[in-house]
């Protein structure tokens, strides 16, 4: 597919995107030849009545005030990304809605949904950040670029090498399908397999997607390597450190239990503290 369409959902509260991260997310946008809107949600802060915390503490000024910070955070990213956009020559929109504090993830999966891919940040600052990310991946029907601000520090470049991980799955699939023009676009693509840690995964399953990917053009090497003490997300992590990855492609893994939604072990392993730019599909 071509992505001509990206959003950027830019944080606004308690701490704005970073301005490392913004630029990357243009980046992005200007790779892959794509229009960006980048969206700022201002944030409210529902209050139940309460005479006594409004007369100790002044609770509804409080949520006043940091509901107005949240907005002047917000214009304040967007203006960064404006002006990123306008020196990168990308084509650039900007948004401004409004939601409830912990509906933010429900609202931007919803704007997600018309769009190719949709970018966001994840800083480890604020769990409700975890939330969104959560939200999109698995409730978008889209791809997700996550940009954790600390991998985008450590890595300067964009997808010059990449690693796509492989469990023979729906969602390993449509990750793959959605990354091919990244793919297409890298120097380095690898093939990772954890052998071990689901039934069916050997050592040659990755054998036929480097075969998929030639047909598309794309040189791969193939890797298999032994789940570290039961967990493949740490042997993931390990690997992507080591082969310098800019790019991390893999299907994200959820069901629900009762009223929880449980992440497999190596998709809440890595969205804890991505090791550097992570997409993620679910199917």
């Amino acid at each position: 597919m071509a992505f001509k369409d990206i959003l950027l959902q830019l944080d606004s509260y308690p701490e704005p995107t970073s301005s490392i991260v913004i630029e990357r997310g243009v980046w992005w946008a200007r790779h892959l030849g794509a229009t960006l809107t980048a969206l700022a949600i201002d944030i409210e802060i529902p209050l139940h009545s309460n005479r006594i915390a409004d007369y100790l503490i002044g609770l509804t000024d409080l949520a006043r005030a940091e509901e107005a910070k949240s907005a002047r955070q917000g214009q304040d990213v967007l203006a960064q990304a404006a002006a990123s956009a306008l020196s990168a020559q990308v084509e650039f929109l900007a948004q401004t809605h409004r939601a409830h504090l912990y509906d933010v993830g429900d609202h931007v999966a919803r704007m997600a949904r018309t769009r190719d891919l949709c970018i966001v940040p994840l800083s480890g600052r604020f769990d409700e950040q975890q939330g969104v990310v959560r939200n999109l991946v698995f409730g978008s029907g889209r791809p997700t670029l996550i940009l954790d601000e600390a991998a985008v520090a450590a890595r300067p470049g964009g997808a010059t090498r990449v690693v796509v991980c492989w469990d023979g799955g729906p969602s390993a699939a449509r990750a793959l399908a959605d990354s091919l023009p990244i793919l297409a676009k890298a120097e380095h693509v690898t093939v990772l397999t954890i052998c071990g840690d689901k039934p069916g995964v050997d050592e040659h399953s990755g054998q036929d997607v480097a075969r998929h990917l030639r047909s598309h053009g794309v040189s791969a090497e193939v890797k298999a390597l032994a789940a570290d003490h039961g967990s493949a997300g740490k042997t993931i992590e390990r690997y992507v450190r080591q082969f310098d990855a800019d790019l991390l492609v893999m299907g994200a893994f959820g069901h629900t239990r009762l009223r929880d939604f449980v992440l497999g072990g190596a998709t809440e392993h890595l969205l804890q503290a991505p090791p550097t730019a992570l997409w993620m599909a679910h199917a």
